[in-house]
């Protein structure tokens, strides 16, 4: 029997269960943790995802322990709103932070991951597998900061740019281990590290527990409860309930979905109710644009906590994506919500062009352009005028495809081969 390693696991913006976000690296941590290995999830207290902090106090951090498991909300400065110069502050104060409570905490590593984009932190963390002489795996989530000079948003030679292509180069250099959730980003690293190194794609998985659920469940949280009697309404009328649960920002076309939905009603189409959960640096305006154009089919909520999205999703009809036409999705995409909408048997609606398209690949649903509110108000009514049978066929193959490739205790294994070798 092999022995139990202390694996750290460094990730500013990872969320747990009780917190509405990204939840792959504490998937990854439990699941490693019921393997027998200790844990460690490092994460900041202040939630990028829900803009709260739950360190009320002057403490620096504070400690979960879950089994093997210990999450550590390390305390950072100050609270951002979106994407200025308060969020790299918070960055930098979660980085320093690291480096100083790594020193207090034991037993020391063996391995850390080091999620990246978390440069600051990454940097932090790989220094910290020096001093420790611990194995370092940079895992690659987003191609920081090439995704933001394809999209436009930044110019190379901007000064926030240059200052993360030089912690990139650093980390390539001295990263002999690369993990990413991109199924192709080994083309990206191809053309960015000389060096010879060891890649391996995990994605993101899904924990298919979650999605065994019977019945209109009742939850703590008033949100849910009224997503979930909304939902209900809309069926007992008679209505096809279409969902979107994700960010509402530059990287997710959610104004393409309402503009779809005003498609619609200028159509007279009047079985269609959508449900749009989340926040983002975009959402104030595409309430501004439900309002101004009364489109009483579309009800926005604010985000939800992880552990409550299998029950909502499966009380939902058809879910929905919408990407930008960003050339960077050569190296591929890996959305949560896809794995998600799978998971709960929904058929879906992919506005997109990338490389790895799951929908085609297990025929859940209908492919369609990318940013294209036409083309996505025609496949609403294709899924509504279809049998429900045939809606529902299509969401049992993405459930099935899921189950197969992306059970999170399946690919715990494999990212467990690679570190414990």
């Amino acid at each position: 029997m092999k022995s139990s390693l202390n694996i750290w696991i460094v990730n500013q913006f990872a969320s747990t269960p009780s917190i509405p976000g990204k939840q792959r690296d504490y998937q990854y941590a439990k699941a490693f943790s019921l393997e027998g290995h200790h844990v460690t999830l490092w994460r900041s207290s202040y939630s990028h995802w829900s803009r709260e902090e739950i360190i009320k106090n002057e403490r620096p951090y504070v400690i979960d322990t879950d089994g093997n498991l210990n999450i550590i909300h390390l305390k950072t400065k100050p609270p951002y709103y979106k994407n200025d110069h308060r969020r790299f502050l918070n960055m930098l104060s979660f980085a320093y932070a690291l480096e100083k409570t790594s020193r207090t905490v034991s037993p020391p590593p063996h391995v850390i991951i080091a999620a990246y984009p978390s440069p600051f932190a990454a940097f932090a963390a790989c220094r910290i597998s020096t001093r420790f002489g611990a194995k370092f795996i940079l895992e690659i989530g987003d191609l920081w900061p090439q995704v933001w000079i394809e999209r436009k948003a930044f110019s190379r030679y901007h000064p926030f740019i240059v200052i993360l292509y030089a912690l990139e180069k650093y980390l390539y250099k001295r990263t002999e281990v690369f993990v990413s959730s991109l199924p192709f980003a080994d083309d990206y690293l191809k053309e960015k590290v000389v060096k010879s190194y060891k890649f391996l794609w995990i994605p993101n998985g899904i924990n298919l527990d979650d999605f065994k659920l019977n019945g209109m469940q009742s939850n703590q949280c008033d949100n849910v409860n009224a997503i979930l009697k909304a939902l209900s309404d809309e069926k007992q009328k008679g209505n096809m309930n279409v969902i979107y649960v994700g960010g509402i920002g530059v990287g997710n076309r959610v104004d393409c979905i309402v503009q779809a939905a005003k498609i619609l009603k200028d159509l007279g189409e009047s079985k269609i109710s959508f449900h749009i959960i989340g926040d983002g640096h975009s959402k104030d305006m595409i309430i501004k644009y439900v309002s101004d154009n009364k489109l009483n089919s579309v009800k926005m909520w604010p985000p939800i906590i992880r552990k409550s999205v299998p029950n909502i999703l499966k009380h939902a009809d058809v879910g929905v994506i919408c990407l930008h036409n960003n050339p960077i999705y050569r190296y591929g995409v890996n959305l949560n919500k896809i794995y998600d909408y799978m998971a709960a048997g929904l058929p879906i609606i992919f506005s997109a062009n990338v490389r790895n398209n799951l929908v085609d690949l297990y025929k859940a649903g209908i492919t369609i352009p990318p940013s294209d509110p036409d083309k996505i108000a025609s496949a609403l009514q294709k899924f509504l005028s279809m049998p429900s049978e045939e809606r529902t066929s299509m969401g049992a193959r993405g459930c099935d495809g899921v189950a197969k490739d992306y059970d999170i205790k399946k690919l715990a294994k494999k990212y467990l081969e690679l570190i414990e070798g």
